[in-house]
């Protein structure tokens, strides 16, 4: 295998791809965030009386947000195989064909 330097289309989709991939990551951590919020931080404060009984309604909020967070992660994976009529994935055998080095 020769090494040859890549042209402006891989560093534009190696770009693209490194975008998709820190966005989804920024995503499953918004996701963590509300699920522990909404599932262990508000029933904790509230059994300990450190904020009022009101706060239990906000918990389907924290939920939601998480759904929807998991829909657009599973929206960013579905445009990094099919976004814009290009295969991210693609990039990766252009540039390293060994896989599983």
């Amino acid at each position: 295998m020769d090494p040859e330097p890549l042209a402006n289309v891989e560093w534009t989709n190696i770009g693209r791809l490194l975008t998709h991939l820190w966005i989804s990551v920024g995503l499953v951590v918004f996701i963590a965030t509300n699920l522990l919020a909404g599932h262990i931080v508000i029933p904790s404060l509230v059994a300990s009386k450190h904020i009022p009984e009101m706060a239990q309604k906000s918990r389907p909020a924290f939920y939601a947000l998480a759904i929807l967070s998991f829909v657009a992660v599973i929206c960013v994976f579905h445009n990094i195989y099919s976004g814009s009529g290009i295969d991210l994935r693609s990039v990766i055998d252009t540039v390293w064909s060994d896989y599983w080095i």
